[in-house]
């Protein structure tokens, strides 16, 4: 992306100005000016960003400059593309970076964005690529950390809103992914970079997931072609994350210990949300699967306890599906975990499924949720505790207890 022209910049104030300088472009400037200017003002950012735009604050207004200016505005589109180009054709480690700040501003404005396979595929080999260094080499103050992490984030980005099929997951192989596990190990003090880490590889998951029971006909053809030249095969897309994991329960806690503080943490914004809903969906697997029940230390599971309590309790009603969600993976996280036999704060528990389903003679109860409640309440922790008619969802239940009340005191 050489432009051919040297700028002198001494000053911050002189580094804005020059910028809104690139930025403003005549009334009748042509699609190549347009293309130049777009240029121009990536590798201005390029060449001073390390003294000018060194926080994320600084980077931000840079960011938001660009795609808030006229010419960006009315040529979107064509824009994304030009510089989606030069992604793929750079390497100048400088001029990547402003463009994948640019790239995830845009995205988190346009989530539509990362939607597009045709964009993307072509990426995100290189963006893998990023993450092909010794792990002890990883650190977000070099130029190399800071690529890796912006990666990572676009990866993310891509598999949560995109489909992927068998075929375009099948670049992200075994020894990839055990890399992956290995930069998570690595990084347990570096909470950015191991927290993107994990929302990738628990994004990831979740198209293994998909991509084995979503359009296998489709996916079975592409893989036939691929490689048994056009023959049928039955064989079933592995999930690699979970495999993976597996091979190595117990080389991989910092893993497991920071999906629980994720979980924790989480809040009630969209993207915490949608990272809720990606963890719970690899704990229900790991919970379901023979051989990865008891990852966890049974502390950690107590925690998981006390972290699913708060949430049921503070779902909102309008919230029912993330709510159906936690009673899917708390069954088997009280049946099929170290917690089967070492029942952590049962009576809280209870009293807590109960209460979702309680007082059904004056609100409506989902059928989902209390066949979900019902489950989970059927388990062997559960009957080794006194009945608690308080909490019964039945009204003649309640009443009936009103009733035996009313006549002990008598």
């Amino acid at each position: 992306m050489d432009i051919g022209i040297v700028y002198h910049i001494e000053s911050a104030q002189q580094f804005w100005s020059e910028l809104g300088d690139i930025l403003s472009l005549p009334k009748d400037a042509t699609l190549h000016t347009l293309d130049g200017n777009l240029r121009n003002f990536i590798t201005f950012c390029a060449t001073h960003h390390e003294r000018y735009l060194s926080t994320l604050a600084q980077l931000d207004h840079c960011c938001n400059l660009l795609l808030d200016s006229e010419f960006f505005t009315f040529h979107s589109e064509r824009s994304c593309d030009t510089l989606l180009d030069d992604a793929r054709s750079n390497t100048d480690p400088h001029l990547l970076f402003i463009l994948y700040n640019v790239f995830l501003c845009y995205g988190h404005r346009h989530p539509s964005f990362f939607r597009s396979s045709k964009r993307w595929q072509p990426l995100i080999p290189l963006l893998m690529d990023h993450l092909l260094i010794q792990t002890t080499e990883i650190s977000l103050e070099f130029i190399e950390g800071k690529l890796g992490l912006l990666a990572i984030e676009m990866l993310y980005e891509v598999c949560r809103v995109q489909n992927l099929s068998s075929a375009e997951l099948r670049i992200f192989d075994d020894a990839y992914i055990d890399h992956l596990f290995d930069i998570v190990e690595s990084t347990r003090s570096n909470e950015i970079l191991n927290y993107s880490l994990i929302k990738f590889l628990v994004s990831l998951n979740e198209q293994f997931m998909v991509a084995s029971v979503q359009n296998p006909s489709r996916d079975a053809k592409e893989h036939a072609t691929a490689t048994t030249g056009g023959l049928p095969t039955k064989k079933a897309l592995t999930n690699r994350v979970l495999a993976i994991l597996m091979r190595r329960l117990y080389s991989t806690k910092t893993f497991g210990e920071n999906l629980i503080f994720m979980l924790n943490r989480a809040d009630d914004s969209d993207e915490d949300l949608c990272v809720q809903l990606l963890i719970l969906k690899m704990l229900y697997l790991l919970f379901t699967t023979p051989g990865a029940q008891e990852y966890f230390y049974t502390n950690d599971l107590r925690v998981l306890i006390d972290v699913f309590v708060r949430a049921l309790n503070n779902l909102s009603e309008e919230n029912e599906s993330m709510r159906h969600t936690y009673l899917r993976v708390l069954h088997p996280l009280l049946n099929n975990t170290q917690l089967r036999t070492n029942p952590y704060k049962p009576l809280l528990v209870r009293h807590t499924l109960q209460s979702i389903i309680s007082h059904a003679h004056i609100r409506d109860i989902n059928p989902t949720t209390r066949r979900l409640v019902e489950r989970c309440l059927s388990g062997e922790w559960c009957k080794a505790i006194p009945p608690s008619p308080v909490f019964d969802s039945s009204l003649s239940t309640y009443c009936r207890y009103r009733h035996s009340r009313t006549l002990s005191c008598c």
